[in-house]
């Protein structure tokens, strides 16, 4: 064996994205960015589930090794296997000409042989999760191991859970993949001969930013090798909804930027609104505004939902993944009164829906607009509706009243400086470039969810109540953007009412 580094299954998935980001995962990983607190709680639930996964494998045995320690793992899963007795191993490691893993879960088959099983927190089978697969398929067969079957593990969405137990046979869902990595072993190889020469050499693979950089995971080395390229001052992919063979066809002919693209080029019709806002630098009322807002009576509300959702289902009817509102926000505005807010933070670990519900009736009654921002909203009361049948009515009665300002922006209206995102966060700033969130300590949902799980966790009394305070700033910040959203928007429809 050479002296090369060994390349685990999770470096040769970062190869088979990237040979830069592998070359720098072993020669250079101080250059990759930050773990965020949302991508961090990814990892933890990864841990969560596949430790889950092991309890339908009664009398399996765990490897405890850590990474540092990768002979001592090697030595331990051979005498394991060697004993004969264990029904499953869990992390066990495996090494075959450079190459290491530890695999999930191997399960002994009745009739000889192993099931190779590789756990994921997600509820779909991805081509990735194959590709992971076939690489360890080619190594514990190299190694010895007589794998006879492989297979996938993700959750099952289509487990309701009781509330009472968890049904691990049906939380889970396996997917075979056997053949579909067995075809793959060949191509396997060779693409891992490829990457151990790779890591070998000292000067870094000279390749550009891409698609690549995204899929199928975000690189954490972007940032470092994005720096110094000569920023666009509004390039194609700013166009919403571009298909990646359009843009192909465009950066074959040269184009980068939005003004240069051709009248003729097959555009949609928001597409070409946004080219003609870039070409004219400035923006475009497409639509009627004063149309749309015909529609809104008072007194005018506006909602936002914060959610969490669990990987593994914690309330009584639930699925993996379900999103459970944690707390809303509600701006109302009445005529010839203040603005007024009022909110709902549940603190405690039991199921929250019924408290929020009842305290969101009595913030909203029974009349007026309720603005929202995207359908999100829309689909969190159509939950709530399913969940608590006896205050469906009222739930309903929400439901008719919702209006969406991002279809309004959407349909209406555009400016150069949305740089082709809808997002509140970039509509915002433009249309009312007093606002946003930068004063926050809690910016963005998905930090939210995070930042909420684990105030409910902590035993330090005080930073929970500092991450309740964060979270509804937070909350509120975002009801009173579409309160100035919505009065941005009538102000630009005043003076004509339409383009």
């Amino acid at each position: 064996m050479t002296d090369r580094p060994r390349l685990s299954k999770s470096r040769f998935l970062s190869g088979s994205q990237c040979h830069l980001r592998l070359w720098h995962d072993f020669r250079a990983p101080h250059l990759a960015a930050e773990t965020s607190d949302a991508l961090q709680a990814i990892f933890d639930t990864g841990h969560e589930v596949g430790e889950l996964a092991c309890r339908r494998y009664p009398g399996g045995r765990f490897v405890a090794q850590d990474h540092q320690h990768v002979e001592e793992a090697l030595e331990e899963t051979r005498r394991i296997i060697e004993q004969g007795v264990a029904p499953a191993l869990f992390e066990a490691a495996f090494e075959y000409q450079g190459l290491f893993c530890r695999a999930d879960v191997i399960e002994r088959l009745p009739g000889g042989g192993w099931r190779l099983v590789e756990v994921k927190s997600t509820t779909k089978l991805k081509d990735v999760f194959v590709l992971d697969l076939a690489f360890q398929l080619r190594l514990l067969r190299g190694a010895g191991l007589d794998v006879r079957d492989a297979a996938v593990m993700t959750l099952d969405q289509n487990y309701v859970f009781d509330g009472k137990h968890l049904d691990l046979d049906r939380l889970f869902r396996l997917h075979g993949v056997f053949e579909q990595a067995e075809s793959m072993r060949d191509t396997v190889a060779e693409q891992a001969r490829e990457m151990r020469s790779l890591i070998a050499s000292d000067v870094a693979p000279d390749i550009a930013p891409g698609d690549q950089c995204s899929v199928p995971y975000d690189c954490p080395y972007f940032a470092h090798c994005s720096r110094g390229q000569a920023t666009l001052d509004h390039g194609v992919r700013e166009l919403p909804g571009l298909h990646a063979k359009r843009r192909d066809r465009l950066r074959a002919r040269g184009i980068e930027e939005i003004r240069d693209i051709p009248a003729k080029f097959p555009l949609s019709a928001l597409q070409r609104i946004v080219r003609r806002a870039v070409r004219e630098g400035r923006a475009q009322t497409h639509g009627d505004i004063r149309r749309e807002f015909a529609l809104v009576a008072p007194p005018i509300h506006h909602l936002d939902f914060e959610t969490f959702a669990p990987a593994i289902p914690r309330f009584a009817g639930t699925r993996a993944y379900d999103p459970i509102p944690f707390l809303f926000s509600v701006h109302s505005e009445r005529e010839g009164s203040p603005l007024a807010h009022a909110d709902y933070l549940h603190e405690g670990k039991d199921d929250p829906r019924p408290r929020l519900a009842d305290r969101l009736i009595e913030a909203v009654g029974r009349k007026g607009t309720i603005c929202t921002y995207t359908n999100y909203e829309r689909r969190v009361l159509w939950e709530l509706i399913r969940a608590l049948p006896d205050r469906a009515d009222a739930l309903r009665n929400m439901v008719a009243r919702l209006f969406d300002l991002h279809q309004v922006v959407r349909r209406a209206y555009y400016h150069p400086d949305f740089r082709g995102s809808f997002s509140l966060k970039n509509v915002l700033p433009v249309l009312s470039p007093d606002s946003g969130y930068g004063d926050l300590a809690i910016a963005d949902g998905q930090t939210a969810a995070v930042r909420y799980v684990g105030a409910l966790e902590t035993a330090d009394d005080a930073q929970r109540q500092r991450v309740f305070d964060d979270l509804r700033a937070y909350c509120a910040r975002d009801t009173l953007a579409t309160v100035k959203l919505r009065q941005a928007l009538s102000r630009i429809a005043e003076p004509a009412g339409s383009a």
